[in-house]
């Protein structure tokens, strides 16, 4: 099966978390994109970045619920492992607030 997981899944289980994530943290996008994703993060009238926040706040208490490889595959990440990304997507974009 080829094209995007989000694309594939349009409903499943952390579809946005993906996308946006692949989106703004990919080898492909830049420090401006990244600058970016921070701005719309705290759009609380922005309802895809509510549904984001709330995936990568389930993803955080539960990361091995995300669909097999799919995350590090869309953003090829060079932290040690998904959960550690997920951490510190948090931390970049959210600061202090508790997960």
């Amino acid at each position: 099966m080829t094209g995007f997981y989000w694309e594939r899944h349009p409903d499943g289980p952390f579809a946005t978390l993906i996308a946006v994530a692949a989106t703004y943290c990919s080898p492909d996008a830049d420090a401006e994109d990244y600058q970016r994703l921070k701005r719309l993060a705290g759009r609380e009238d922005d309802q895809r970045m509510r549904v984001f926040k709330e995936e990568l706040r389930q993803a955080l208490g539960s990361p091995d619920e995300l669909p097999k490889g799919e995350l590090e595959n869309a953003v090829e990440f060079t932290d040690e492992n998904e959960a550690a990304f997920l951490r510190r997507l948090w931390r970049d974009l959210y600061d202090d607030e508790p997960a």
